[in-house]
């Protein structure tokens, strides 16, 4: 069955960006990710699945205790999506917040752009 852009996303932020166990979380990148995928954010561009488990390995070690969260409806259109987000402790206000802008390649994540919005004043 093919996956959608919305589960895409969904799958994403839960599967691999917010998962505490690093084997399921390497799994979740080899089922969602297409080999070739890349992967930016403001700090850097990850490639290939080795990248994109190096960028969520770094944050789950830096944020232990964080997760996403979705904020609103994930919108898509033609094979491209975005979904806002919150990061932050469970329970809690996210401490980070912004938007994954994902394309579709066949039917796993091509490419996915994340960017930050400014922090509150």
């Amino acid at each position: 069955m093919a996956q959608t852009v919305e589960t895409l996303l969904r799958e994403n932020i839960l599967g691999v960006f917010s998962e505490p166990d690093s084997e399921k979380r390497h799994q979740a990148i080899a089922r969602l990710w297409a080999e070739d995928g890349v992967f930016i954010d403001h700090d850097a561009r990850y490639e290939g699945h080795s990248g994109i488990a190096l960028a969520a390995d770094g944050l789950a070690k830096k944020f232990p205790n964080f997760i996403f969260t979705e904020r609103g409806e994930i919108m898509a259109i033609h094979g491209a999506g975005k979904l806002d987000w919150g990061f932050g402790p469970a329970g809690a206000e996210p401490v980070i917040t912004g938007i994954d802008v994902l394309v579709i390649k066949g039917d796993k994540i091509g490419a996915i752009y994340t960017f930050l919005d400014p922090p509150k004043k």
